[in-house]
């Protein structure tokens, strides 16, 4: 058996154990596979050619175990969270996209200024049809 250098593109992933042990994904250099190298310290000790629909087929079923680890009512909980935050943040966009930019401007400056003092109110027309008369 003839060892081959490791080709220069892949990616490590190291056992949570330690003791040198990993999972290294490269591609062949030579036909369209993925290589998965199991290693212990510096020795490779087993290896797996991959297809490329048996690598979407390993994805997802390493997606489907990743998502098991997270309990329902937090992933439930998190996501509902999160699309009412992103409902919200759509909400104001199409708000500022129906309301033209200096109207927004103006509504910010008028929010900031103190409160006016109401009109004093009307006289009632008795006293104005007096005042005429009288005037």
């Amino acid at each position: 058996m003839t060892a081959r250098p490791l080709p220069r593109v892949g990616s490590w992933f190291l056992d949570v154990r330690g003791e040198g042990r990993g999972v290294r994904v490269s591609r062949h250099p030579e036909r369209p596979l993925v290589n998965l190298t199991l290693w212990r310290q510096d020795v490779c000790v087993g290896s797996t050619h991959l297809a490329p629909g048996d690598v979407a087929g390993l994805v997802a079923a390493l997606s489907e175990q990743l998502a098991d680890l997270v309990p329902d009512e937090l992933s439930t909980r998190a996501g509902a969270a999160r699309v009412e935050a992103l409902e919200r943040r759509l909400t104001e966009l199409e708000e500022q996209s129906r309301t033209p930019g200096w109207r927004r401007a103006l509504a910010r400056v008028t929010a900031r200024r103190a409160p006016r003092r109401p009109a004093p109110s009307p006289r009632p027309v008795e006293e104005q049809v007096r005042l005429t008369l009288v005037g």
